[in-house]
């Protein structure tokens, strides 16, 4: 089994999106020393779109100066140190800005399939070239869709290619949610753990020109999310997130968790890592050949990053870590 640790490194998109210390910054150093002393590598996608429109609001506003370079600096040490990025795309970018206080998330037009088929192939080729700054040229193959919006695929297939997208990570099996702001519905998907595609990433299709590396997912009841939610409340200390936004709005999310069986990713974010045992489990009785773990620097919390790095202490041995430019495409 090879296991791949991906994170979303970006803001919170809801009415206040946090801090890029806090957020991005800080809680990326704690997982890069995590993974240094483990000896595994990361695999970041990169929120470029932020990155970006930090770099255009910066020179409106001189204080966002110290986030851009940091930021850049911190990309710039992941891929020196081994570190896998690759892309990630929120598009509402093109439309949120910094009003001289705070960034103003602008979520009408949340996914790509919002915007022309021009904008797509611009948006898709500029923020593969800015992540190109901080990476060896020709190694980014993988892309994830912000909020899991891979639907419909047709519209991003001919733009992906272009810029060199082989690999997708935006599925994870049996995951689904619409509401007016954005949907997704991966019900149906191949149980497998990873699968060729052509123009529907949930459709197998043998001689398909993609490879869907799908998220790992998981079956999990009520109970567990009502105790997640106590031990916020209980130790916010230890199972609070770091970043200090408010995620974008998902409406009835909350309720259905709470009152009925869902599936979800397998994630390191807070109480969702004492998960990891039982996934790997799960993958190794499917017989799957990958596990793609996720999670959000943001997202973390000091329990998650300390269950994280016992799990990987306990299984590197047996199941070695790897990232999208080491891993070699093909059906599970």
């Amino acid at each position: 089994m090879q296991i791949l640790l991906t994170f979303d490194y970006e803001l919170y998109f809801g009415d206040h999106t946090g801090t890029v210390e806090k957020c991005m910054l800080g809680p990326t150093r704690m997982l890069m020393e995590m993974a240094e002393r483990q000896g595994v590598r990361l695999c970041q996608f990169v929120d470029v779109g932020f990155l970006i429109r930090l770099e255009a609001e910066r020179k409106r506003h001189p204080a966002l100066e110290k986030d851009y370079l940091a930021v850049c600096d911190q990309l710039h040490l992941l891929s020196k140190n081994g570190h896998d990025l690759q892309l990630h795309i929120h598009p509402h970018w093109e439309d949120s800005y910094y009003d001289g206080t705070r960034w103003i998330c602008v979520t009408n037009r949340y996914k790509l399939d919002d915007f022309s088929d021009a904008e797509i192939e611009e948006i898709v080729q500029r923020y593969k070239d800015k992540l190109e700054v901080f990476t060896d040229v020709g190694k980014i193959t993988a892309f994830r869709a912000g909020g899991w919006c891979i639907q419909p695929f047709q519209r991003l297939r001919a733009p992906l290619w272009r810029a060199g997208i082989r690999i997708d990570s935006s599925v994870f099996p049996n995951g689904h949610y619409e509401s007016e702001l954005y949907r997704y519905d991966f019900r149906g998907v191949p149980l497998k753990g990873s699968w060729p595609f052509d123009e529907d990433p949930c459709i197998e299709k043998q001689d398909g020109p993609f490879t869907e590396i799908p998220i790992s997912s998981i079956f999990n009841s009520p109970l567990f999310y009502w105790r997640l939610f106590l031990l916020g409340r209980l130790n916010p200390y230890r199972h609070k997130p770091l970043g200090d936004g408010i995620p974008v709005p998902a409406p009835g999310q909350r309720f259905r968790l709470l009152t009925r069986w869902t599936h979800n990713t397998v994630s390191v974010d807070g109480y969702n890592a004492s998960l990891l045992w039982r996934a790997l489990r799960q993958q190794i009785r499917a017989g799957h050949e990958h596990m793609v773990i996720i999670g959000h620097p943001k997202a973390l919390s000091r329990y998650g990053l300390a269950t994280l790095e016992r799990f990987i202490a306990a299984v590197k041995n047996k199941h070695p870590f790897i990232t999208f430019r080491e891993l070699k495409t093909g059906q599970s």
